[in-house]
């Protein structure tokens, strides 16, 4: 997965909630001047993962790093102080923690952790147009989550 170009930011953040919306409303601005980016999927997927560094990492804070596009994607990392890799938790519909790796998985596939010399980097790529099947699958987990028992239809 290795679609990085130049840096455009890198931020070290403390282990907080205020930093979790501090380094979301910088990839916002990195990305503004690149409108084919998907700002939301950006915004919400560092904000997922820069909430794992803070909740599971064990303090020490978290950096942020943005790359310029390449070949039609971003490529942004988010490193902290844990060699713990990432798990997923089990979760019921009403819980508001436990996702954050599905929605990697469905709107950054192929997203990677590399072992780092003071921890590790969660590393995953956005492309200029996400597929809509993503955001379709996702719909649908989160209307069979809630109790729904019909998935969307392909148009």
């Amino acid at each position: 997965m290795d679609q990085r170009g130049y840096v455009l930011a890198v931020e070290r953040y403390p282990s907080s909630a205020v930093a979790v919306g501090e380094a979301r409303a910088l990839a916002g601005r990195v990305y503004a001047p690149y409108p084919w980016v998907d700002h939301d999927t950006v915004k919400l997927l560092v904000s997922e993962t820069a909430t794992n560094a803070v909740l599971h990492a064990g303090g020490g804070g978290f950096d942020l790093i943005c790359h310029s596009p390449v070949r039609g994607s971003v490529q942004i990392e988010v490193h902290d102080r844990s060699k713990a890799e990432p798990r997923r938790r089990p979760h019921t519909a009403w819980d508001s923690h436990g996702r954050g790796l599905e929605l990697l998985d469905l709107l950054a596939p192929g997203w990677g952790v590399v072992p780092t010399h003071t921890g590790k980097g969660l590393v995953f790529a956005v492309t200029a147009d996400p597929p809509e099947s993503a955001y379709r699958r996702l719909l649908e987990r989160v209307l069979l989550g809630l109790g729904g028992s019909v998935p969307l239809e392909e148009e």
